[in-house]
């Protein structure tokens, strides 16, 4: 090698150099990110992240011209493109107001700023929010409000007619502090309820209700607040001191959490829950039995007791929508496989990948699939669950007061029993 030519390579290394030390703060962030995806992506997308980064390294660099600290937010566009284009989606940017949101509702901590703690949803062809779930001990249990009520006006202010800018309404009426005035529609009937939004709790256990016929509902919202495995046992546990003789387990909206808390909370019904799941660059088994959660990986075995179990001996129901997800897809699985018909809508579709949480440099993050889900038998899950019923989560009923994939999971269970080792009648049926 001439003196000339090392001088040359060593010349351009150090162009090289200088060009990482002063690059933009959007390059940073989307050379962390790629490095993420490159490395630890291992979902189900047909095309490959490093496929894709040459595409939106050119769109970066076309909305950076000219700019020498070009900032955060020209990558976070770029990466929310790039991602999209993965149409996987357990695999997305999270901004860093929401990932804060995530660790919080993994740690089962209070809500970052004043709220109603209720979930509340536009639905086409309704007047204002329509509830679907309200937190534990939140004002707006303390209020009042229930699953099915409608928010149609704040302070005698009409949520607006669009239904993309009612969330954002009400977000603002919280925001401005104080006592608020929710006029709310409840199956035809109109009342005001009066709270005043405060910090609540984000954890989402499960609770029981015994109905008069003796069927007892579980209601899962989460498998992301610590414990959930737990309570579930106790809940079955209590269903079956006093004296349930079926039981409806309700995952609509469930958007997944934990796998810990969805296998060992399965177990309550199933006994024993398997999964294998395959990443990148290595496997892991983890299994539910008998109170104890095993992890596998490498050829070694690590074992660790959660609780006493119980096991269900009755008939149950399980019921799904378009929002379980992830987990609660899962869960599903396992009853369903062990004969427990599900009812509902066709799940969210993350069923056979699982999903890791990543820091990037602008305090928000990356949510990617980072192995697949596979079965005992090393077959992949299906993307989503089929129920055995399929009926639409009829929300417009639901506002009206009627909830109609539980009227259907009370007719199921009163069905004699033909199929299922369950004792209980399973049947297709599109309605």
């Amino acid at each position: 090698m001439t003196l000339r030519h090392a001088l040359r390579l060593w010349l351009w290394g150090l162009v090289l150099v200088l060009s990482a030390a002063w690059a933009s703060p959007a390059q940073d962030l989307f050379d962390q990110a790629m490095n993420l995806l490159i490395t630890r992506y291992a979902g189900i997308s047909a095309t490959p992240p490093s496929a894709l980064q040459p595409k939106y390294q050119a769109r970066l660099s076309e909305l950076c011209q000219g700019q020498a600290d070009c900032p955060y937010d020209k990558a976070v566009a770029v990466l929310g493109e790039l991602v999209g284009e993965l149409a996987d989606a357990h695999t997305r940017y999270l901004s860093p107001e929401r990932l804060r949101e995530v660790q919080r509702v993994f740690q089962g901590a209070e809500s970052e700023r004043p709220g109603l703690g209720a979930s509340l949803r536009a639905v086409e062809g309704l007047e204002g929010l329509l509830v679907l779930e309200v937190f534990d001990q939140s004002p707006a249990q303390q209020a009042g409000l229930r699953r099915g009520d409608r928010v149609v006006a704040v302070n005698r202010q009409p949520l607006p007619a669009a239904n993309a800018e009612r969330v954002a309404f009400l977000e603002a009426r919280v925001a401005e502090g104080g006592p608020l005035v929710l006029e709310v529609l409840r199956a035809g009937a109109r009342l005001e309820l009066t709270l005043t939004p405060q910090r609540f709790s984000l954890r989402q256990l499960p609770s029981l209700r015994v109905l008069e016929d003796g069927v007892a509902v579980l209601r899962i919202p989460s498998f992301a607040t610590p414990g959930t495995g737990r309570r579930v046992h106790t809940l079955v546990g209590d269903a079956m001191e006093q004296g349930a003789r079926a039981m409806i387990v309700d995952l609509r909206d469930n958007s997944g959490g934990s796998a810990q808390e969805c296998q060992s909370a399965a177990g309550a019904f199933v006994g024993e829950t398997y999964r294998k799941f395959q990443s990148a660059n290595s496997t892991v088994e983890w299994s539910f039995r008998n109170g104890v959660w095993y992890s596998r990986e490498g050829g070694q075995e690590r074992a660790r007791f959660l609780f006493e179990p119980v096991r269900w001996q009755g008939p149950a129901v399980v019921l799904v929508n378009g929002r379980s997800a992830s987990c609660a897809e899962y869960f599903a699985f396992d009853l369903q496989d062990a004969g427990y018909p599900v009812v509902g809508e066709p799940t969210r579709g993350v069923a056979n990948t699982s999903t890791g949480f990543f820091l990037l440099p602008n305090g928000g993050g990356l949510q990617i699939s980072v192995s697949r889900a596979l079965r005992a038998d090393g077959s992949l899950y299906p993307d989503r669950l089929t129920p055995n019923v399929l009926i639409p989560d009829d929300l417009k009923a639901l506002a009206e007061g009627r909830d109609v994939l539980m009227e259907r999971a009370l007719e199921q269970l009163r069905v004699p029993a033909h199929v299922g080792r369950r004792g209980v009648g399973v049947a297709v049926v599109y309605s």
